[in-house]
């Protein structure tokens, strides 16, 4: 019997494009928690910082990071119909999914913003959808959908758009491939010396 082989992607940035929508929903947010706004000039800038750099530029309260975390996932859900899929990559995850290859999404977003989504733009590929409640916990979830789903580490891809979700990899030992398109610019994700850096989701293909 041949060992499953696993890819599990992230999701916002790598499969859903809410890049825009979150900045929209981050300075709308910043109203109400009173932490400081992205200005659209900083963006590139900010792109090759990781999180925490970023939390703190914002000047946003830690302890108040999940009551904003769950507001922003509340906001996105009004507007999930309309985020669109990275281009591309549809095509692509119906090709691994009918190469038998066991598909699943580890995200810090909620379980209902991803499943709203899949479900709109009939991306029915995945074996699981596994949510992570601390931005900064992704590690610890690898490893427990490692265990819970008898995944060998030497079978099992992560694939990633942020610096974090390269770091969470590393943690655990297992590859990632970092792709270009989404919160973390290339540059960024590409100092971290991930197995692989993409640009186009069709190298994907190319991989498996």
């Amino acid at each position: 019997m041949q060992p499953t082989k696993a890819i599990i992607f992230d999701f916002d940035g790598t499969i859903a494009d809410t890049f825009s929508a979150l900045i929209q929903i981050s300075n709308q947010l910043a109203k109400v928690f009173k932490f400081k706004e992205i200005n659209l000039a900083e963006i590139d800038d900010l792109k090759h910082q990781n999180v925490h750099f970023i939390i703190q530029h914002l000047r946003i309260s830690r302890l108040r990071l999940p009551q904003i975390i769950s507001r922003a996932q509340k906001e996105l859900n009004k507007q999930i119909e309309l985020i669109k899929p990275i281009d591309g990559l549809a095509e692509i995850l119906q090709y691994l999914h009918s190469r038998d290859y066991k598909l699943g999404i580890l995200t810090t977003n909620s379980l209902d913003n991803v499943h709203k989504f899949l479900k709109h733009h009939d991306l029915n590929y995945f074996d699981f959808v596994q949510s992570c409640p601390r931005i900064l916990g992704k590690h610890r979830a690898l490893a427990k959908i490692l265990k819970k789903y008898k995944l060998a580490k030497t079978n099992v891809w992560y694939v990633g758009d942020e610096i974090r979700d390269i770091e969470a990899a590393s943690r655990i030992g297992i590859p990632i491939i970092a792709v270009g398109w989404g919160y973390n610019s290339p540059q960024a994700l590409g100092l971290l010396e991930p197995e692989k850096l993409i640009y186009n989701p069709q190298e994907i293909k190319e991989i498996f």
